[in-house]
């Protein structure tokens, strides 16, 4: 094991907040990011994707850009792989919008 610590910036399409998501989506990514991912040797940063030519998935570490391959190979002292652990980042993320969207149809 590693105490490197991997950042995964996700870009969020406000679309997935719903029809009305632009009016959502920067209150969500705030929300989301006072969450503590299950996984302690990442860290997920989540932020609205208002640009569409930014990928929607980034790795950094010690706040510095890497490749996929890098980030893989990172993953890898872990027993993860890239795929493995954006799977559990979308179904994370799933949870939470579904929470989330609960949330905004009970307070509306």
């Amino acid at each position: 094991m590693s105490n490197i610590k991997l950042v995964i910036r996700f870009r969020l399409e406000p679309g997935c907040l719903g029809p009305t998501g632009t009016d959502y989506v920067e209150d969500f990514c705030r929300l989301i990011n006072l969450v503590e991912f299950s996984y302690p040797f990442v860290e997920l940063n989540v932020i609205p994707r208002y640009d569409k030519t930014l990928p929607e998935w980034e790795f950094l570490l010690s706040d510095k850009l890497i490749s996929e391959s890098q980030a893989d190979r990172v993953l890898e002292l872990h027993n993860f792989t890239i795929e493995s652990m954006e799977e559990a980042v979308d179904e994370f993320i799933t949870l939470k919008v579904e929470q989330f969207m609960t949330s905004v149809k009970k307070n509306s």
